[in-house]
């Protein structure tokens, strides 16, 4: 129940600034939900950070230790809602390699990865090895998506434990707060980033972002 709470939660946290408001930075003849006209600053706060070739341990929203593999298609993706996390997989998010890995990919990546993965529910809940268990209480969620919506050849894989996902998410949220709110209220009061800093709490400012 708290996975499950805890990843509702998340769902708007992370799917709307990419989806109503990247997308139309980007995209903007495919979007017909566009957040990105309501505020500025925060538009260009998200598409500044969420670039498209830095990597993302760069990015001010970024913590881990996340891990990161991907899968070949080969003859066919494997069915992971029967099957689980394959133990290949598995052993290869285990290893040192994977944490770099996740750090070193682009923050656009990682954020089609995340967003893909909760809007399609390709999200696995894992034991605290990190392995599919439907015996054992859930510690670490893997967030998988293919590498092409339009013709996949791999499986990519996100996994963190429940605890650094949340440290994630609040992490998240005071970015987009730090790169939007206080340079909104930095134009529109006369605030300088300090005092506006001190002139909005984060339940404030997780409203006015939609969070």
């Amino acid at each position: 129940m708290k996975a499950t709470f805890l990843l509702s939660v998340s769902m708007p946290i992370v799917i709307l600034p990419v989806e109503r408001i990247l997308k139309y930075k980007r995209r903007p003849s495919e979007v017909h939900m566009n957040d990105a006209v309501l505020n500025p600053t925060l538009a260009d706060a998200v598409d500044k950070g969420i670039d498209l070739e830095a990597k993302v341990h760069l990015a001010d929203f970024f913590t881990g230790p996340w891990q990161f593999a991907s899968l070949e298609k080969g003859a066919g993706f494997p069915n992971l809602a029967a099957d689980g996390l394959p133990e290949a997989i598995a052993a290869q998010l285990d290893t040192p390699d994977a944490v770099e890995d996740a750090k070193n990919l682009s923050a656009n990546r990682f954020c089609k990865i995340l967003r893909n993965a909760l809007a399609h529910g390709g999200i696995l809940y894992l034991d605290e090895h990190g392995r599919s268990s439907s015996a054992s209480p859930v510690r670490r969620f893997a967030f998988v998506s293919t590498n092409d919506p339009r013709n996949p050849t791999k499986l990519l894989f996100l996994r963190i434990g429940m605890a650094d996902y949340r440290a994630f998410l609040q992490k998240w949220i005071d970015w987009l707060k730090t790169a939007a709110i206080d340079e909104m209220l930095a134009r529109d009061v006369g605030l300088d980033a300090t005092e506006a800093a001190d002139a909005i709490v984060p339940e404030e400012a997780a409203k006015a972002v939609g969070v």
